[in-house]
C-alpha cells in the first residue's frame, strides 16, 4: 500500500487532498459567496455623479434585491459603478439605471429598469444617457441658499402687498364664487350614481371603439379618399363654370354681332312656340274628356264577353234601314210583325232599347 503513494503519485495525491480540503472548507464557511460567484453576472454603468453610492449597496429590480455594488470608480469626470446581478434576471438592451435613496437614513441603492428587446451585454457599460443620479441634500441646500440670497426682498414685499390688496378687493366677488363652487360640488356629489353610469357608458363606448378600431380606421381612410375626390370634383366644377362663363361671353358677343339677322328667326321661333303652347293647352283640356271616355268604354267592355258600340254620324241610319229590311226580311208598316206576318220586322237600326217585338210563340214579355 505504501509503495502505491511513493514518488510522483504521492505529490499528486497530496495536491488533490489539499485542494479537496480547501474546497470543503470554503463550501462549509461561505456557501452563499461561492454560489453568487458561480451564478451572478457583472455589469457596469456610468453615472454623472456617484451621489453617495458606495460598494456594498444593494441593486434592486422592481423593489427586489438582485445584486450588490462591487466598486465605484472615476472615469473621465463620471462615476463608473460596477455591480453584480443574479444570472436569472434578464436585462434588455435599453435597460436604465438610477441611483436612489433606499432607507430613511439615506442609504443609496441602484435601481434597474429592464427595457428593450435585446440583451444588455456585460462588456458594454450602461451609458450616461440611460442613467440618473439623485440630488444631494447638502448641494440642494447650498443652491437654495444661493438663490435665496439673490432675491430682491423689497420687490418681494411689494409683490406680496399687491397680492394682498388684490385679494381684499376681490373678496366681495370671491365669496359668491366659492359659494357657487360649493353648490357645484354638492350637485356633483348628489349625482354620483349618474356620473358613475356615465363613466361606465363611456368605458363601454371606448371598448366598442377599441374592438372596431379597424372599421373606424377604414372609415377615416375612406373619408379622406372621399374628401380627395370631392376636392377634385370641386376643381373640375370650377373649371366647368369658368369655361361656361367664357362660352356665355362668346355667345353674347355672337348674338350682339348677328342681332339683325337673328331677330326674324327669333320672331318666327316665338310664333311656333305660341302655336305649340296653344296645342298643349288644347291637349290638356281634352285629357279629362278622354279619361271619362276611357272609363265609360272600360265599363262597357267589362260587362261581359261582348260589347256594343255605336259611332254616330258615320253612315246615316235612314240610308241603311231599307237594306236591312230587304236583306234580312225586316219590313216596316202598320201591324208589321203581327200574325200572320210572323217574319218581321225584328228591329230597327239603330236598335232601340227593347225594340225587338216578341213572337207569338214566345208569349208576352
Amino acid at each position: 500500500m505504501m509503495l502505491k503513494y511513493r514518488g510522483a503519485a504521492l505529490i499528486r495525491a497530496g495536491f488533490i487532498g489539499v485542494s479537496v480540503a480547501i474546497l470543503v472548507t470554503l463550501v462549509g464557511l461561505a456557501p452563499q459567496t461561492l454560489w453568487s460567484w458561480a451564478t451572478q453576472v457583472r455589469y457596469q454603468a456610468v453615472f454623472p455623479e456617484a451621489g453617495g453610492l458606495v460598494a456594498g449597496n444593494d441593486v434592486v429590480v422592481s423593489g427586489i434585491k438582485v445584486g450588490t455594488v462591487s466598486s465605484v470608480a472615476l472615469l473621465r469626470g463620471d462615476a463608473l459603478v460596477t455591480f453584480t446581478v443574479d444570472g436569472s434576471v434578464h436585462l434588455g438592451s435599453q435597460t436604465t439605471a438610477h441611483i436612489k435613496t433606499g432607507t430613511v437614513l439615506g442609504a443609496r441603492i441602484v435601481t434597474l429598469v429592464p427595457a428593450g428587446a435585446g440583451t444588455q451585454k456585460p462588456s458594454d457599460p450602461i451609458p450616461v444617457s440611460r442613467t440618473s443620479s439623485p440630488y444631494v441634500l447638502t448641494d440642494v441646500i447650498g443652491d437654495l441658499t444661493a438663490n435665496a440670497s439673490g432675491l430682491d426682498t423689497a420687490t418681494l414685499n411689494q409683490s406680496l402687498e399687491t397680492l394682498s390688496d388684490t385679494v381684499d378687493s376681490m373678496a366681495p366677488q370671491l365669496g359668491p364664487t366659492l359659494a357657487g363652487l360649493t353648490r357645484l360640488c354638492q350637485s356633483m356629489n348628489s349625482r354620483n350614481d349618474t356620473l358613475r353610469d356615465l363613466l361606465h357608458s363611456a368605458s363601454d363606448l371606448a371598448g366598442v371603439l377599441s374592438e372596431r378600431r379597424e372599421q373606424v380606421n377604414a372609415l377615416i381612410l375612406n373619408g379622406a379618399d372621399l374628401i380627395t375626390v370631392l376636392a377634385q370634383r370641386r376643381q373640375a366644377i370650377a373649371e366647368l363654370l369658368a369655361n361656361t362663363s367664357s362660352v356665355s361671353r362668346q355667345l353674347s358677343a355672337l348674338v350682339h354681332d348677328n342681332e339683325a339677322k337673328l331677330a326674324p328667326t327669333l320672331t318666327k321661333l316665338n310664333s311656333v312656340t305660341e302655336v305649340l303652347q296653344k296645342n298643349s293647352d288644347n291637349i290638356a283640356k281634352a285629357l279629362p274628356g278622354l279619361a271619362k271616355y276611357e272609363i265609360t268604354m272600360g265599363e262597357a267592355v267589362s260587362s261581359g264577353f261582348y260589347y256594343q258600340a255605336y259611332t254616330a254620324n258615320v253612315v246615316p241610319a235612314a240610308f241603311l234601314q231599307p237594306f236591312f229590311d230587304y236583306a234580312f226580311g225586316f219590313r216596316r208598316g202598320t201591324d208589321a210583325g203581327q200574325p200572320p206576318d210572323n217574319a218581321g220586322p225584328r228591329a230597327e237600326f239603330p236598335f232601340p232599347y227593347n225594340g225587338i217585338p216578341p213572337q207569338p210563340q214566345e208569349g208576352p214579355r
